[in-house]
């Protein structure tokens, strides 16, 4: 007698979640007990179903296993009662071990029904707050990163020099490197709640109308959707860390007065959203569609002996996932940070009529300024910053999940809600 695969393995929902797991998939419905004398579970394969298991959030799936383990489990209890004790066989010997595997399977069925039940119990809001958590923790420790992405495209451009010594020198002294750490907080944190509460909603209510083929298209979406969310809340704390972080004003108080004091950076800040839509769709898009299909993929496999559900393999899969983001992206953050940065108030100069001539700086649109980078150096000006970009986002995503999943095990731990 044997668990065996009756077919393949269905596209994995893999998806924030779960307190003991970053990302989780549902196992699928596709495994049955079956009576084979000579096809036992192998290790194999009993390593990958348990992995399935340990994966799943779907309690109607889990209990599909838990019927299936429990009628092998009566099968094999059968067998074994109907064996002669005193001339007991090689199968007999089989069925045992058999019969042990499917006893563990059934404890860890139980577990992972028990860690349901407390998830469940887990209020809505504390998802965000946990997201927030993550998201706070990882800008912390990412954030120089940022700075010297942010100080190479500005330098890069030949603008704000005059405003601060540090972009002609390059990135600056290294205690300046978490200049703009408040703005980047209020830029990471409220987002992050949002994108993941939103996508986790879009995501759930998109699945059930389309078939397996369309997945990818289900991740996307839902993906675009939380960025798209979050971007409102983003862009304005954005504009306020850029302009620290490249030295255009020493304070965060200082560059809010700049990025909202007059009409006409008021109306940056809008352009610079626009900017940042073409950006932080895209990438919240990407990035959760790779991280969902390897996660699928690692799962549907069986020949891949990988557990994708530990909190350390699905950290790596999350910084494959933020990289490779990063990178597709990077031309529009360029762009973003330029127009973020421009100068759009209006200068007073010198005139020859005796008075002061107003010089007025049209500022620049998406279009307009990937034209003029364009122009000042080709497609590799679109790649400035790359690796800055990649460094930050790859361990970022990382950390944030890494923290996202301790907050939430913390929770159940410490038994916040389970009562």
């Amino acid at each position: 007698m044997a668990l065996v695969f009756a077919g393949p393995v269905p596209n994995a929902n893999a998806g924030f979640g779960p307190s003991s797991r970053a990302v989780v998939s549902p196992p699928p419905g596709l495994v049955k007990p079956n009576v084979q004398d000579s096809d036992l579970l192998s290790d194999k394969a009993d390593k990958k179903l348990r992995q399935l298991i340990g994966n799943t959030i779907d309690e109607n799936r889990l209990e599909q296993f838990s019927i299936q383990v429990d009628n092998l489990a009566e099968a094999l209890n059968n067998f074994l009662s109907n064996e002669d004790d005193a001339t007991e066989s090689e199968d007999a010997a089989d069925a045992k071990a058999e019969l042990e595997r499917a006893k563990l399977l059934q404890r860890q069925i139980a577990d992972r029904e028990e860690l349901l039940d407390q998830l469940d119990k887990q209020p809505y809001w504390f998802n965000y707050l946990a997201a927030f958590i993550g998201s706070v923790a990882s800008t912390l420790a990412m954030h120089p990163l940022d700075t010297i992405k942010t100080r190479l495209q500005i330098r890069a451009s030949g603008e704000g020099e005059s405003d601060c010594d540090e972009v002609e020198k390059g990135i600056g002294d290294l205690a300046g490197l978490y200049e703009g750490l408040t703005g980047n907080i209020l830029k990471e944190g409220p987002p992050s709640a949002l994108y993941l509460g939103v996508y986790e909603s879009v995501k759930h209510s998109l699945l059930p109308r389309f078939d397996a083929q369309s997945v990818l298209l289900v991740y996307l979406l839902s993906g675009a959707a939380g960025e798209l969310v979050g971007s409102a809340v983003r862009a304005p704390a954005e504009a306020v860390k850029s302009t620290v972080q490249s030295g255009l004003e020493p304070t965060a108080s200082a560059a809010a007065r700049r990025v909202f004091g007059t009409p006409e950076s008021r109306s940056n800040v809008v352009r610079a959203w626009s900017a940042s839509i073409w950006r932080d769709v895209p990438f919240g898009a990407i990035q959760l569609a790779i991280f969902e299909l390897v996660k699928a993929h690692i799962l549907n496999d069986p020949n891949l002996d990988f557990d994708s559900g530990t909190l350390a393999s699905e950290a790596l899969i999350g910084a494959f996932a933020g990289g490779c983001g990063a990178l597709l992206t990077n031309p529009f953050d360029i762009v973003t940070t330029r127009i973020i940065t421009q100068d759009v108030d209006a200068e007073e100069t010198g005139g020859g009529g005796g008075g002061d001539e107003v010089d007025f700086r049209r500022p620049l649109g998406v279009l307009e300024m990937a034209s003029k980078l364009y122009e000042e150096g080709g497609t590799g000006a679109f790649l400035v910053g790359w690796k800055a970009r990649v460094a930050y986002w790859a361990p970022a995503i990382s950390i944030f999940l890494t923290c996202y999943c301790s907050v939430r095990q913390a929770a159940i731990g410490q038994g916040w809600f389970s009562s």
